[in-house]
């Protein structure tokens, strides 16, 4: 692992002509990336970020402001890397233009210029790998990023892939630009770096990240992380591609799930022990959270009515358990960090087994909130519920695969864990109970997740939160 270099930090929009930014008005809310409606929305400048030695590059930090915004996102960040280069005559709207990333062509009191998304050109990949790893190449020669590629469907950042990427004897890089920029140490920077350190192999092995300084205190931390470099996992498929692929021929997934159980669990074990215990549970203000997030849910989705007092029983009944045990232990049920959001997506298969990825969380949530510490039991959860999703997407026509793929998990990480899959002082019944308002909570927020964007696919969620009432 290396020390990254430094990039440059100038206020508002040095470096970017007005023209340019008239152009990202109308291009960014077509992206996939772009985290908000775009109506009434308004692109502040708020940093430019250059390259030492690289005068093409030019990565512009957008405050995002209007009704548009979700409750307490006034400070959300976009970061728009752009590849500026002059032209003499406009590029021709080509499919190789537009591999690369064409935006548009502006002409400036410089001349004509044709701009570039840098998450689609070479030029920016370039900037990013050698800023975040400065010995994998030089301008000249770089046949590290022979074979780059991005990667297709990606919506929340951009991730390139680097085949050739040969530093420290890895087998390849990831590289990920971070398109909303949350202000503070990245979870998708610190965690894997923490897990890497420790030795722990469940994780793309960290190899850098860009930080962005704080100007003009080029000693405090970094103000935020603008993207990080992992190890490429080869040979690898995605963990719900994989799970759906079962379902859909009624196969057992039983032992992958179960070795998946156990890579959890591990890496619970190494973040507790790399990163260290968080605060004890507080009763109140947990059981606040769930029962504030259920009255969303049940104000959004009118299906929902009918299970309203199921839920406030079930709640009530694990408040109540939850305090007896913080009582016993005298406040011995600590939270810890964790991944905050698991589920089969962020795991890859591979002949070197499972590896689990993407510990940013929810980008457009504070970075406090997404790295506060947590019970275990919610990436249990988490991935229960997945589980759940690859049965429904797969179409598994055998109704006893889900119910097995998920017991094989519970008992993998039950196994590796040496405990009772709370890890805390929780007893077996008591995590139990607390699993399923968990597994509760999960499924709510997909019931309002599926009433607004999918409703075809509302009935998953929904039979989920009927099936945990009733068990």
């Amino acid at each position: 692992m290396s020390a990254a270099r430094l990039v440059h930090v100038s206020p508002g929009a040095a470096h970017l002509p007005p023209e340019v930014l008239r152009l990202l008005d109308t291009w960014l809310p077509q992206q996939r990336w772009y985290p908000v409606p775009a109506e009434g929305v308004t692109h502040e400048p708020w940093l430019t970020v250059t390259f030492p030695g690289v005068a093409d590059v030019v990565v512009a930090l957008l405050r995002l402001a209007g009704p548009g915004l979700a409750a307490g996102s006034d400070s959300l960040v976009i970061q728009v890397p752009l590849v500026l280069t002059p032209t003499a005559e406009p590029e021709a709207d080509t499919a190789e233009t537009e591999a690369a990333g064409l935006i548009g062509t502006v002409t400036t009191a410089s001349g004509t210029a044709t701009v570039h998304d840098g998450g689609a050109h070479p030029t920016a990949w370039h900037a990013y790998l050698t800023t975040a790893l400065p010995e994998a190449c030089e301008p000249a020669d770089c046949a590290e990023m022979a074979g780059a590629r991005r990667i297709s469907g990606e919506q929340s950042n951009t991730s390139v892939m680097l085949p050739a990427l040969s530093a420290h004897g890895g087998r390849g890089g990831m590289l990920k630009i971070l398109r909303t920029v949350a202000l503070g140490p990245h979870p998708d920077v610190v965690i894997p770096e923490a897990l890497t350190w420790a030795g722990w192999d469940g994780v793309p092995r960290y190899l850098g990240a860009v930080p962005l300084p704080v100007p003009d205190d080029l000693d405090a931390e970094p103000l935020a992380h603008l993207a990080v470099l992992s190890e490429l996992v080869t040979d690898a498929t995605d963990g719900f591609e994989l799970a759906c692929a079962y379902a859909s021929r009624d196969e057992d997934f039983g032992e992958r799930a179960a070795e998946l159980g156990a890579v959890v669990a591990q890496l619970h074990a190494v973040l507790l022990e790399a990163l260290g215990p968080g605060p004890g549970l507080e009763p109140a203000s947990f059981m606040g959270v769930l029962r504030r997030r259920a009255a969303e849910a049940f104000a959004d989705v009118p299906d929902l009515a009918p299970h309203r007092a199921g839920v406030a029983a079930l709640f009530d009944a694990v408040s109540e358990r939850l305090s007896a045990a913080v009582e016993r232990t005298g406040g011995l049920v600590p939270l810890q960090s964790i991944h905050g959001d698991l589920h089969l997506g962020q795991a890859l298969y591979s002949p070197d087994g499972w590896k689990v990825l993407d510990f940013e969380g929810e980008p457009q949530r504070p970075v406090s909130e997404r790295v506060a510490p947590d019970l275990p039991l919610r990436d249990v959860a988490g991935l229960l519920r997945s589980l759940d999703y690859a049965a429904a997407v797969g179409q598994a026509t055998d109704p006893h695969w889900v119910g097995h793929a998920q017991i094989s998990f519970l008992e993998g990480y039950r196994q590796a864990s040496g405990a009772t899959a709370s890890g805390s002082e929780l007893s077996v019944a008591d995590a139990e109970l607390l699993l399923r308002a968990l597994v509760l909570d999960k499924a709510l927020y997909e019931v309002v997740y599926e009433f607004r964007h999918r409703p075809a696919w509302m009935h998953i969620p929904l039979t989920a939160v009927e099936r945990v009432l009733a068990s």
